[in-house]
């Protein structure tokens, strides 16, 4: 355990949690919302401190991030616990429940993630923002190595300690699971102007990509899609990637599963605004891949998790890529 950072402390030894929206008034002995923040002696500590419930080297792809650093690896570790209840969780076992795992140092835990000669840490599995401490201990060490850390995360943040994560983290993949506020309430209980704002926080300073779990009569209409893709155009702009995601009956949710036409209807809306829009959980061809907007070029393949850079993304001395064929900038960092 460790002291965790934005609380504040009440009377009769109970505790406010400040990390995320949910503001936990948490009395002694007990744990907050996202069952990893506990009140211990009228002290908040953080109760999974350097205790990850899963490690594994994955593809940058399966974060999923498909314009930072593609065809790479990177070591990906995660807190159990999360801030949301959503009833269509697709990680409900380490997210809605606590499993017994085994504290690491972060020294040692950032020494695995160095030595995994892959480009850095990715967070994610369960919601790693609850994971504060660890990320901001472990990921300074992997940040000093000269590696990157990124985030998959639910976006549901307090400003003051995402501005803190930011000064180390890269890149996130931040889920807008819906444009519609009672869909937040009602299924994941919690609030949706907090992740827009993270949204476009984190446009202003890191990479970012956006995904969206489409599912099958919740938020799947052309009204919630097209709501969707206006946010990203207008307040992150036409070139932020979307993410469009397969939904399977999970947890508490029994719906069907998200049908292929209704992907490709949400592909084909997403791309009247969108530079770069890609389908997930699905076999659709092409719905992978990079193209350029301008001129069409192939950029980068995908199929499942390999990945090849064309020879049409032309990476730039300043580090920044344009296609090959029409010199267009490209919202990609390069590998």
């Amino acid at each position: 355990m460790k002291t965790a950072s934005y609380f504040t402390r009440l009377d009769d030894h109970k505790v406010r949690c400040e990390l995320c929206p949910h503001h936990c008034v948490i009395r002694e002995g007990k744990r907050g919302f996202c069952l990893t923040r506990q009140n211990k002696d009228g002290i908040l500590v953080s109760a999974n401190y350097c205790r990850p419930v899963s490690t594994a080297v994955d593809p940058i792809e399966k974060k999923p991030l498909y314009h930072f650093r593609p065809g790479r690896t990177i070591f990906s570790t995660g807190p159990n616990g999360c801030t949301f209840k959503c009833s269509f969780c697709q990680n409900c076992e380490i997210s809605q429940e606590i499993l017994p795992t085994r504290e690491v140092s972060a020294a040692k835990l950032a020494r695995s993630i160095i030595d995994s000669r892959t480009i850095g840490a990715a967070y994610t599995y369960s919601e790693p923002y609850i994971w504060y401490e660890t990320i901001m201990d472990v990921g300074s060490r992997v940040k000093e190595a000269g590696l990157c850390n990124v985030m998959v995360t639910n976006g549901y943040m307090e400003p003051a300690p995402l501005d803190d994560l930011l000064r180390i983290v890269d890149a996130m993949n931040i889920d807008i699971k819906s444009m519609n506020p009672d869909f937040y309430r009602r299924l994941c209980k919690g609030e949706l102007q907090p992740v827009l704002r993270t949204c476009e926080t984190v446009k202003k300073h890191a990479h970012l990509e956006i995904t969206n779990l489409l599912i099958t009569g919740e938020n799947d209409s052309e009204n919630e899609i097209r709501k969707l893709v206006s946010f990203i155009a207008t307040n992150l702009g036409s070139d932020t990637p979307l993410h469009i995601s397969r939904y399977f009956p999970r947890y508490k949710l029994a719906h069907p599963a998200t049908a292929e036409r209704s992907l490709l209807s949400a592909w084909e809306l997403a791309r009247e605004k969108l530079d770069f829009v890609y389908l997930g959980n699905t076999h659709a061809r092409d719905k992978a891949d990079t193209f350029c907007p301008s001129c069409g070029a192939l950029l980068v393949t995908r199929s499942g998790y390999r990945t090849a850079v064309t020879r049409e993304l032309a990476r730039q001395p300043d580090g920044s890529t344009r296609c090959g064929t029409c010199s267009r900038k490209i919202a990609l960092v390069p590998a």
